[in-house]
This record gives structure tokens, C-alpha cells and sequence, in this order.
């Protein structure tokens, strides 16, 4: 508690006498409706959820999905409230499966004969189903990143071609079954299930044997959301289950066609998977699906790869925009983590050693794409990547596993991803709305967002200053709403504190520490 007051008061004082930065937040002003926080269980939940001690277990849980805090006032975990589950191909059950890393494989419902449903297994998937909803996170989009091994082409989970789907014409009705059976089977056993998502990154070639995966053609991706829509509009028990489309891999292919994608199917425009919103939304495309039951005004996609510079990172993000705004469509950021690359991030120092996800530097990257994914583009959720993962490759949470092997248990680690997450998650909830916040918004210094409480009783502000030095900033809102300030808290996390809670007084000038992110909760 000392350390806490002691962290409170330094950033009192120092604001105080530094010269201000104005920040003004207005919430009469108001943008999108936030929906969701979220990770992902693949590859590595399964395992963990099987052969881990119960100990490990619970407190990934805790970690990813706690709203409770300890006896200082630190949160104990970043309360996700969305959880995204892998649907796998089954090729951790192949005789000869190459899938490798081997942790990459796997497992399904169906048996290996493909003939029936062993509901007994991922039964490591199910523990963290339940592990999130014991801890007030009930909800659960499924997706999927190839068809069954019993359904493709090659019988793979990954492709024969990088120019066609992995799913052999005959089976498209069994694969949008098979999602269909298992969405029915989770939802008996109490799981909320709002969305299935059947086709990730269709613009990759998925030739290698590194993951499950499959390339699919506009005019597949309409046929198997045809036959998912069918199969789900079959009872009335899936009237409110959407079909997550897009999973697109780069926000440029929402608006454009890149070389590579017309080189990889051919040159031909029709059937090549660019141009994602314009495929799917506008009635005058070939491909448009925007008159399915089961299908809303909404789209998925990945915003890797387009952030080596502010400039690059924003320009992109509006033209996306403005792209979804033709449509009237609202933009889920459904995947990221910091992909390896030859090209130098934008805010990463030199001295940055390629493949460390755990430190403040790969957490800073994730907070600027998050601050122009809310911002440029309106995002109303964001998800992680990889919750969990062997030595913490590209996860929120490090697997550390004895001699190596995800069979035989181990200890974990938090990377500082997971609560830089936190820094939004856990205080930016389910149908907050973001608001007007004015004076802060340079990605390579500080930008922040506001957030506001559907009662209109909490203002959420989300403060990521990646400057080498500190921001003391003034914040004022509209007189009828600055009079009604109550209280202010802070969670701080950078190199040395994690989401660390501070009282502060209701002064609103505060100094924004250097290379961190800093919640300003103001209760009204």
C-alpha cells in the first residue's frame, strides 16, 4: 500500500510542475459502442487444459479473465469477456500428421472414421470454456482454420494448391454441419456461443506444414456461407448465432487487391479474396452475402503488418474506414500479435531483440494498433492472438514447460502484452461507448482514448505515451460534467508495474509516466 501511495503522490506532484499538456474529453460526443475484449485458446489451451496441474490452470484463468483485485487494489487479471475458441481440423489424431510445431496440431469432435461425435474430447478447450464463464466471461466465438482432415482434398489441415479451399466439393454441407453440431452441443452444456467464424486468413496460401489452415476463392467463401447460414437457420435455437466474415489477413485487402493475392489466384479479379467488403456487402458483386439471416452488417479482419510506420499504420486504418462507412459496417479486430518480420516495427528501439513478446516494447506496439484500430477505424472489439504459448512466442501468457514437452506441465509467466491488454479490458466494458478525447493523439509520443459507462456514471481514459519522457497533461471536461467528478484511479502498467492501482486526487492534472500505458478511471 505504501509503494501505491508513494507511486500516487510522485505522479501528483511531478504534474504540478511540468508544463501541461491539455487533454479535453467531452462525452456528449460519442462513437461506437464497444462489444468485446478478447484472446484466443489456440494453439497451446487444449494441451494445457488436459495434462496442466490444477494450480498452472487456474491461474492462466485468473490472468486472462478475473475482475476481482487484491488486497492493495491491483487487478488480478484483465477480465476478457470474449473467448476465442479453435475449432480444429483433427490433425493432432492423424497417424502421420506433420503438422509441426506439434502444439499445432488439433484435435476434433468428430471420429477418426469421420462416422460419429466423441463429445469427450477438447476437453482441454472445455475446461477454459468453463474456466471463463466461472469468472464471468460467457461468451465464445468459434472459428475454425481449415475444414476437417476428413473433408479436404488432401486429407491435410493444410493445402494441396495456395489458390483454392482445402474442402472437397462434396462437403460443403458437412462442414457447416459439423460447426453447426459442435455450436449445439457447447450451447447445451450453458455456453453462450454469438458468433462462428469458418474461414481465417482465405488471402494466405496455407501450403506449409507450420499450422492448420486454407486459402479459399470469393465464390467459396460465398458457398460455404450459404450452406453455414442454411444450416444454422435450421432451428430456431441459432435465430441469434452470426457468421463472423473476413478474418482478412491485412486491412489493405478490405479496400484493394495486392500484388501477391493476384498473383496467388491468377490475376482474376472476380475470385480473388480483395476487395473483402465489396465482395460481401455490395449487392452488386457476384459474391454478396449481406441478405443471409445469419450474416450482420459487421466484418472481421487482422491488423497485421500495416503499422512499420504512424504514417502507414493510420493511413491505412482511414482508408479501411472509409471503405466499412460505404456499407454501414462495424469493424471487429479479431486478430494480432506482433508477427515476425525483416522490416523494423515503428517505435521499437534498435536494441529490441527480435522474438522477445514479453517485454514493455512489444506491449507499446500493441497499444499504438489498438489506439488507431478504436480511433481511425471504430473497432467495436479487439482480440488477441495466442492466449497462451510455449516460452511466450507471440502470446499474453508464457508456458514454461518441464523439459520442454506440453505433455508434462509446468509453471507460467505473464508477458507484458497481457496487461497493456488489461489497460483496456478490464475497465472498458461491454457497451461502454468511446467518446471525444481532444489534445492526445500522436502514436509515437501520447495518444489516448475515453471511454464512457453506459449509466454515464464512469469515464475510462486509456493514455499510451511511448515518448522516452513524461507527458503531464491538464484534462478538462464540459462544466456540467467536470463538477461531477467523485473520485480518480490510476493502473499503470510499464517495464516495472503491472495495471499497478494508484488513488489520485480529483485535481485532473496528472503526469503520464514515460514508455507505458496509464487507465484513468474518474468515477462520477
Amino acid at each position: 500500500m505504501k509503494r501505491n501511495l508513494l507511486f500516487a503522490l510522485l505522479l501528483f506532484a511531478s504534474a504540478s510542475l511540468s508544463a501541461q499538456q491539455k487533454v479535453s474529453i467531452d462525452p456528449e460526443k460519442q462513437y461506437q459502442t464497444i462489444e468485446f475484449f478478447g484472446a484466443a485458446d489456440a494453439w497451446s489451451g487444449n494441451f494445457v487444459g488436459k495434462y496442466w496441474g490444477e494450480v498452472p490452470k487456474r491461474d492462466i484463468a485468473d490472468l486472462l479473465f478475473s475482475q476481482e483485485t487484491d488486497a492493495a487494489g491491483n487487478p488480478v487479471g484483465i477480465g476478457l469477456t470474449m473467448w476465442r475458441v479453435n475449432l480444429g481440423a483433427g490433425t493432432l489424431e492423424q497417424a502421420e500428421a506433420d503438422i509441426y510445431p506439434y502444439q499445432r496440431r488439433a484435435e476434433s469432435y468428430l471420429t477418426i472414421d469421420g462416422k460419429s461425435y466423441d463429445w469427450g474430447k477438447c476437453a482441454g478447450q472445455e475446461y477454459f470454456m468453463q474456466a471463463a464463464k466461472d469468472r464471468g466471461c460467457n461468451q465464445f466465438i468459434l472459428f475454425s482454420n481449415s475444414p476437417l482432415v476428413q473433408l479436404t482434398k488432401n486429407g491435410k489441415g493444410y493445402a494441396p494448391t495456395a489458390d483454392s479451399a482445402n474442402l472437397r466439393d462434396d462437403c460443403y454441407d458437412d462442414y457447416a454441419k459439423y460447426l453447426v453440431d459442435v455450436a449445439e452441443h457447447l450451447m447445451d452444456k450453458g455456453f453462450n456461443i454469438p458468433y462462428i467464424s469458418p474461414i481465417n486468413e482465405p488471402q494466405m496460401s496455407w501450403t506449409t506444414i507450420k499450422q492448420e489452415g486454407s486459402p479459399w476463392r470469393n465464390s467459396q467463401i460465398k458457398r460455404m456461407t450459404q450452406a453455414l447460414d442454411e444450416a444454422l437457420s435450421r432451428s430456431a435455437k441459432f435465430d441469434n448465432l452470426r457468421i463472423f466474415i473476413g478474418e482478412t489477413m491485412l486491412l489493405k485487402g478490405l479496400y484493394e487487391f495486392t500484388p501477391g493475392m493476384l498473383s496467388q489466384f491468377g490475376e482474376d479479379q472476380v475470385e480473388t479474396p480483395g476487395r473483402q467488403l465489396y465482395t460481401f456487402f455490395d449487392e452488386k458483386s457476384p459474391h454478396y452475402v449481406g441478405d443471409l439471416k445469419h450474416i450482420s452488417k459487421e466484418f472481421t479482419a487482422h491488423p497485421y503488418n500495416n503499422h512499420f510506420t504512424s504514417e502507414e499504420m493510420r493511413s491505412t486504418h482511414l482508408l479501411a474506414a472509409a471503405e466499412a462507412k460505404k456499407y454501414g459496417l462495424d469493424y471487429h479486430s479479431s486478430e494480432w500479435c506482433l508477427l515476425p518480420t525483416s522490416q523494423q516495427y515503428g517505435g521499437i528501439t534498435d536494441d529490441w531483440q527480435k522474438g522477445n513478446h514479453g517485454d514493455i516494447q512489444a506491449a507499446l506496439m500493441m497499444a499504438r494498433v489498438m489506439h488507431s484500430d478504436f480511433v481511425d477505424m471504430n473497432a467495436v472489439s479487439w482480440c488477441y492472438w495466442k492466449a497462451m504459448e510455449l516460452k511466450g512466442d507471440h502470446a499474453l501468457v508464457a508456458l514454461h514447460a518441464t523439459d520442454g514437452d506440453i505433455h508434462k506441465g509446468g509453471y507460467i509467466s505473464a508477458n507484458k502484452m497481457l496487461w497493456v491488454l488489461g489497460n483496456f479490458s478490464r475497465f472498458v466494458r461491454p457497451n461502454y461507448k468511446r467518446i471525444d478525447l481532444a489534445g492526445a493523439d500522436d502514436t509515437d509520443t501520447l495518444a489516448a482514448t475515453a471511454y464512457l459507462s453506459p449509466d454515464g456514471g464512469q469515464i475510462v481514459a486509456v493514455f499510451v505515451n511511448s515518448d522516452f519522457e513524461n507527458h503531464s497533461v491538464e484534462i478538462t471536461l464540459p462544466k456540467q460534467w467536470q463538477k461531477r467528478v467523485k473520485s480518480v484511479k490510476s493502473y499503470r502498467t510499464d517495464a516495472r508495474h503491472d495495471l499497478a492501482y494508484s488513488a489520485l486526487p480529483a485535481t485532473m492534472s496528472y503526469e503520464i509516466a514515460q514508455r507505458g500505458v496509464t487507465t484513468l478511471v474518474i468515477d462520477l
